[in-house]
């Protein structure tokens, strides 16, 4: 199969060919035999063919129609994929028919994070979202209070998930191999918070951590009355000088719903 393959870097197309890893990823993402699962860059399809030997239905997105006929043998093969050749970031998730589905892909490491956020603005439709990425992105997506990559998307994410990271696959598990480890991170969503706003909670967030190396309260004073800021983060446990990178996903919901109000 790989032979037929005209790589596209400018696609970023890293792909898996190992079976027993692609099955051990469809294992690690829970995908059950009632599951709808979206899959972002059918590539080579075999990460498609894996999926569609355990889920109810693969929806499949891929942007390159160059490898429509490779894609066009596993339709014959399984009769519950569909393939979308368009770009995702591009397609209304309205468009398809669920209620619920559980992502898992293999994502090109240019578009990670914008393809993250979509999913994130679409949350009440996906149980999970399991993604393989360049290790250092899910390092800082799974990154907890006080670590060096926690930030912005840690925060942002682990509001709305558990974020875990259960496997790292090697550069040369993909052909062609890229200059980096990936890791799976697996974001599954939880309730655990309440927030009011989350778009103006985001802006809150990524306000918080706009300069790393001032304190917290330098960072938000443009936006909120110094002595109110103190007080709250004195309400939680907190000094003024205290910097967003020790502050918990906790802490900061609690913060911003006081500072809201």
């Amino acid at each position: 199969m790989e032979d037929k393959i005209n790589f596209k870097k400018s696609l970023g197309q890293n792909f898996l060919f190992d079976k027993n890893l692609l099955d051990a990823i469809v294992r690690d993402a829970g995908v059950k035999s009632e599951d709808i699962v979206i899959e972002i860059g059918a590539g080579a399809g075999t990460l498609t063919r894996a999926l569609a030997s355990k889920a109810k239905l693969v929806i499949s997105f891929e942007i390159d129609e160059s490898l429509k006929p490779i894609l066009d043998k596993i339709k014959e093969e399984f009769n519950n994929v569909e393939f979308k050749f368009i770009d995702f970031m591009k397609f209304n998730i309205d468009d398809l028919d669920f209620e619920k589905a559980k992502v898992v892909a293999n994502i090109p490491y240019y578009i990670t994070t914008p393809i993250i956020f979509k999913l994130v603005e679409e949350k009440e439709r996906f149980d999970s979202i399991t993604v393989l990425v360049q290790k250092e992105v899910a390092e800082r997506f799974a990154s907890t209070c006080g670590g060096k990559e926690y930030g912005t998307t840690s925060v942002i994410l682990q509001s709305l998930f558990d974020v875990t990271i259960p496997r790292i696959v090697k550069k040369e598990c993909f052909t062609p191999a890229p200059k980096v480890d990936s890791a799976l991170c697996r974001l599954v969503r939880h309730d655990e918070y309440q927030i009011s706003d989350f778009n103006k909670f985001t802006e809150f967030v990524h306000l918080a951590f706009s300069m790393r190396r001032k304190t917290l309260v330098n960072n938000l004073k443009s936006h909120f009355d110094k002595n109110i800021i103190i007080k709250n983060l004195n309400n939680i446990g907190y000094n003024e000088l205290i910097r967003p990178e020790n502050i918990s996903v906790e802490n900061f919901i609690r913060l911003f719903e006081n500072l809201k109000n």
